[in-house]
């Protein structure tokens, strides 16, 4: 694998007398940027692949997860974060050579008709790189912009003149339709959810069009990614893994999760929520037909909360997934959990889960965090699924706006009263996403600048600033946010030695490890 995959090139057909030109003669070149290097085939590039094809243009891909350098390290950080694996099991082989080279020669021997790039905000400052890379001969070529961080900072990424098209909400007609215009030699400045740069240099804000039919879509072709991109760890195996949608969206209102603003978007524009879930006939269809033609190892809910189903739906559910029991990862909240949900999880062959726990201060959880659970409730989901075949864990969140030192310990103490045979949750270092309520108000307070991109390439980095809660206090608490839900509380005066990166501290973290056998799992980087 030292070289990207080739792209098929077909010549280009004769223009037709009667103006235009034939879909097969127009080149989309797909691009993902990831930073994680061990992340699923995206979804949505799956989806645009057989819109694309389907309509028949000619679709290329770019993928960069499999190179080793400066612009996209988070190699080393996700091995050191989860259960040991080897990538060399499934074949594996990493990229040594320059991958903004490599993308440059693709788009200049490809010769794309349009550049189409979704991001989420981390993966954007790669994509940014990956564009401003392009020698003056292949500035010309149209740059379209997607997904999350695209739908919440348009304006940002117009600023930064890598492309004159960002699409806000879904992609899938507005991507379809420009290629159809550009085509039929018609405009494209009036397509519904893209913001597009006129000549003139005016931004034309178009509104969002009708919101997408989930049980219209087709199924993602992956036929385009290397052979090695369909493997992902998990419990310190490697599997052939697939994410599959069954929900778009979330019902609810965190403010550390965009997934509000997404709902509020929709609803001003739309009228409705953006929160809907796709039929289970027709997700039970997609998983047999993708099993048969990528022979799935491990299935990846790509679903906030997977258990935001009533109990008809989650009987349905079960019962039809007992013709697949394909093992499986999901995350879901504590309340959505019952002993008897749990029991049906442990039939349908779930590999692992994940809840979100985010604080345990029942005040601030709700204040803030607009989660209106009890801690005696987050406790009894733990309870309904301790003991059972499939592993559990849990995620906190430390460092947000108005937290400090006493809040994050009231997390910690709630940690400690679940099932021991939980595995200690992980501490996320909360990140100021656009499009969150809770970057509003950390802007609002002074603590972060109010035109910063969290573009965390250290898992361990914290972006907020606050005089009650400093940084390096914060990244020291989230280091050893295992040791302290292990190490008995009378032993907690050298777990605040382990909360330093100095040599006595390195030391003291090691010889804890060691002792209360804690795994240092980065809940932001793998639930595995």
């Amino acid at each position: 694998m030292n070289d990207p995959k080739p792209i098929q090139l077909h010549p280009r057909p004769t223009r037709p007398k009667d103006g235009g030109r034939p879909h097969s003669d127009y080149r989309v070149l797909l691009v993902y940027p990831n930073i994680q290097q061990c992340a699923l085939m995206p979804y949505a590039i799956g989806l645009f692949t057989a819109l694309l094809r389907q309509d028949g243009f000619d679709v290329g891909l770019f993928d960069s997860t499999f190179y080793l350098n400066d612009i996209n390290a988070n190699y080393t950080h996700y091995q050191t974060y989860v259960r040991a694996f080897d990538w060399a099991d499934k074949g594996v082989e990493f990229k040594k050579q320059d991958m903004l080279d490599d993308f440059v020669r693709t788009v200049d021997e490809y010769n794309p008709d349009l550049i189409a790039i979704s991001v989420v905000e981390n993966t954007y400052p790669i994509g940014r790189a990956m564009i401003r890379a392009l020698p003056e001969k292949l500035r010309s070529i149209p740059v379209m912009w997607g997904g999350v961080f695209a739908t919440f900072a348009p304006q940002l990424i117009l600023n930064d003149n890598v492309g004159d098209f960002v699409c806000v909400g879904e992609g899938e007609h507005a991507l379809v339709e420009f290629c159809r215009r550009q085509c039929a030699e018609k405009s494209v400045e009036d397509i519904p959810n893209l913001w597009v740069r006129a000549k003139n240099g005016h931004v034309k804000k178009n509104a969002l069009g009708p919101a997408i039919v989930l049980n219209e879509l087709p199924f993602p072709d992956y036929d385009l990614f290397e052979p090695e991109a369909i493997h992902r760890p998990m419990q310190g195996r490697i599997w052939r893994t697939l994410g599959i949608e069954s929900q778009r969206g979330c019902p609810y209102t965190c403010t550390y999760c965009n997934s509000p603003g997404q709902n509020d978007l929709a609803k001003r524009e739309q009228g409705t929520l953006f929160y809907r879930k796709k039929s289970l006939p027709k997700v039970m269809e997609e998983i047999a037909f993708l099993h048969k033609k990528y022979n799935i190892e491990l299935i990846y809910w790509l679903v906030d909360t997977f258990l935001a189903l009533s109990s008809q739906e989650f009987d349905e559910l079960a019962d039809r997934y007992m013709d697949f029991k394909i093992p499986f990862w999901m995350n879901t909240r504590p309340e959505t959990m019952t002993e008897y949900r749990a029991g049906k999880l442990e039939e349908m062959n779930m590999l692992r889960m994940n809840f979100g726990i985010e604080h345990g201060n029942p005040q601030y959880r709700e204040q803030m965090l607009k989660r209106r659970v009890k801690n005696e409730t987050i406790i009894n989901g733990f309870k309904h699924v301790a003991g059972r075949k499939f592993k559990s864990a849990g995620n906190c969140i430390i460092g947000m706006p108005e937290e400090n030192r006493s809040l994050v310990f009231d997390t910690i103490k709630l940690c400690r009263e679940l099932p021991k045979d939980i595995e200690k949750t992980g501490a996320f270092i909360f990140a100021p996403y656009h499009g969150t309520p809770l970057r509003d108000v950390a802007v609002k307070d002074g603590y972060l600048p109010p035109d910063t991109i969290c573009d965390i390439q250290d898992p361990h980095a914290s972006m907020l600033d606050q005089p009650q809660f400093r940084k390096q206090e914060v990244i020291g608490l989230a280091r050893t946010f295992g040791l302290y839900q292990s190490v008995p509380e009378s032993e907690w005066k050298w777990v605040e030695k382990a909360e330093h990166d100095t040599a006595e501290g390195r030391a003291v973290f090691e010889r804890l490890s060691r002792e209360y056998d804690v795994i240092h799992a980065d809940a932001r980087l793998d639930e595995g």
